[in-house]
């Protein structure tokens, strides 16, 4: 499978529409006047978030497609495969690293969150956000034996990899980063996931806040903000 061939395809085809109140919630996890670095951020729909936040910004992405478009819209940005590649940025040059919904797509995610460790700075945030493979409708869907693959949530065809809050705290503690703090976001408009009433504005509130006081259960994606602590002499 030729990732960077699928990603282009995948941006050829797609716009730049996506759920912007998601894109706002995660950038309130990063710290003020941080350098930030987003790794496979795509053509840049969070960049023009934290852009508009005052953030100082670089981006990569493994599809040249999504690169160009980014760049067209004033991006700092490059192309790199985070399977293979080392990142092209030093040790602990930025202060908040985001990974937002990209190592699900990855053959080889442990190394490409090590690589996003190597650039952090010590103290600094790593900012994660995978879709959460412990939603309870998945949950529901197996206490039934069946395992239906749901379009737009952690179970979408395109996913090659699987996560839970925990399993991603265990991966970033192996890094040698401390959670900080845990949330989620119910992405409400995932018909799959939701029954039609959770769209309704004051349940779609009621099931936000679940997300956010319980990801683990309720969260379409689970966020995890980590802080990179200085490793030990021994």
């Amino acid at each position: 499978m030729d990732l960077q061939a699928e990603s282009n395809a995948y941006w050829d085809a797609k716009d730049d529409r996506v759920d912007q109140r998601r894109l706002e919630f995660l950038a309130s996890f990063v710290p003020k006047d941080a350098r930030v670095l987003i790794v496979d951020g795509g053509p840049g729909m969070l960049a023009e978030v934290l852009r508009a936040r005052g953030h100082a910004l670089q981006m990569t992405d493994v599809s040249s497609v999504a690169v160009a478009r980014a760049r067209a819209k004033g991006f700092a940005a490059c192309v790199a495969d985070t399977d293979s590649d080392t990142l092209p940025f030093a040790d602990g040059e930025f202060d908040c690293v985001i990974s937002d919904s990209a190592i699900e797509h990855r053959f080889h995610w442990e190394r490409a969150l090590k690589e996003a460790v190597r650039v952090l700075r010590v103290d600094g945030t790593l900012l994660l956000l995978v879709p959460n493979t412990a939603h309870w409708r998945h949950r529901w869907n197996l206490f039934w034996g069946d395992w239906q693959p749901v379009e737009g949530s952690a179970t979408d065809r395109c996913h090659l990899r699987f996560f839970s809050r925990r399993e991603l705290e265990r991966a970033v503690e192996a890094l040698e980063c401390t959670t900080v703090q845990r949330s989620g976001w119910a992405a409400v408009w995932v018909k799959g996931l939701w029954p039609a009433c959770c769209r309704m504005p004051l349940i779609r509130s009621v099931c936000e806040a679940l997300a956010r006081w319980w990801p683990t259960l309720f969260a379409r994606d689970v966020i995890l903000s980590a802080r990179k602590v200085r490793r030990s002499s021994n």
